[in-house]
């Protein structure tokens, strides 16, 4: 309490240069008990594994959760009146269905967001064994009483809309800012006031996110037609699915129940690419992974994600990442 008292003494006479403020703090710290790691909850029941609740912010709440589910299970529950966005990670997430209305789907690895303007009975079906990953973000009505203080007027409309009366359901296209802060705080890397800090900071971030999304892709449905728009969707989660083996731009039209020109120009509006490009970028992801991760070689990777060229997998790789297709140790980098 002494140090406390003469570190905000000096600092408030100035008398303070910042690596003596980095010094006062590392002996702050060196006193203080171990910092607490992210406070996950461990589940054995119905459910094993972990998940994680917190209000990071008055009326904003965020989660994540890896469990799996020990027995066929049906969760219902009355909902109270927020907003839900929940990005499922890997795996699935049960069959979620408001009192009166159809099944939610929940497609992998983009977000997938609930308006509920009033209170309403949900439930949620989980098979045995059903495993999932799973981050999430709840809005609160309390949080939109913070008002310009945290959003901008352009943020309070979009939120107002999604909390008035009745149920409203959509899925937004994959974003990989938005992966990439899931599986953060799925990861949870921080802990203390750090982590305190990182995580309030990814929840705002995921929200804020989402925001900018329903705002985009409303003026890109509206532009497209709402079945062009869901089919577009469609398609991008067939072919998130079947990365090492996608069906034709034929086929991906025929299952999806638009025509191969509506395809590829409702394609090319959501995601700024074609369907071919689309699988390519993610077949050069692959590729990155098989070499550093697990220690291919790039005439081995090129030819495990479809490339018959060595040089032209190479040029591409160095396009989409910068350098040669070489292992590289991400984890080491700074």
């Amino acid at each position: 309490m002494q140090m406390q008292t003469r570190f905000m003494a000096r600092f408030m006479e100035g008398d303070f240069a910042v690596q003596d403020i980095l010094r006062e703090a590392v002996s702050l710290s060196l006193t203080e008990p171990p910092s607490q790691q992210c406070p996950r909850r461990v589940v054995n029941g119905r459910f094993r594994g972990w998940m994680w609740m917190e209000e990071v912010h008055p009326g904003l709440v965020g989660s994540a959760s890896d469990l799996t589910s020990v027995s066929e299970a049906i969760i219902a529950q009355p909902i109270d009146r927020c907003i839900m966005i929940s990005l499922l990670l890997k795996g699935g997430n049960g069959r979620f269905r408001p009192d009166g209305g159809d099944v939610i789907p929940s497609p992998t690895e983009r977000a997938q967001l609930l308006g509920i303007g009033e209170a309403r009975q949900c439930s949620r079906h989980l098979m045995v064994g059903e495993h999932g990953v799973r981050a999430g973000v709840m809005i609160l009505p309390a949080f939109l009483e913070a008002g310009p203080d945290v959003l901008s007027q352009c943020d309070m409309e979009t939120l107002q809309g999604l909390m008035e009366p009745d149920f409203h359901a959509m899925s937004l296209r994959r974003c990989e800012v938005m992966l990439h802060l899931s599986r953060a705080l799925a990861e949870a890397p921080y802990c203390g006031s750090l982590g305190a800090l990182f995580r309030e900071s990814a929840v705002l971030q995921l929200m804020f996110r989402t925001l900018q999304l329903v705002r985009q892709d409303g003026h890109r449905r509206s532009a497209l037609g709402t079945r062009c728009y869901d089919a577009v969707l469609q398609a991008q989660s067939i072919l998130d699915a079947s990365f090492t083996s996608p069906p034709g731009t034929i086929e991906l039209a025929r299952r999806v129940g638009i025509n191969r020109n509506a395809l590829q120009t409702g394609f090319k509006a959501l995601f700024g690419t074609t369907v071919f490009a689309y699988v390519r970028e993610r077949r050069l992801e692959m590729a990155r992974i098989m070499i550093d991760d697990h220690g291919l070689g790039a005439a081995e990777a090129a030819y495990k994600v479809g490339f018959a060229s060595p040089s032209a997998f190479s040029a591409a790789y160095r396009r989409k990442f910068g350098h040669a297709p070489v292992f590289r140790n991400r984890s080491n980098k700074p």
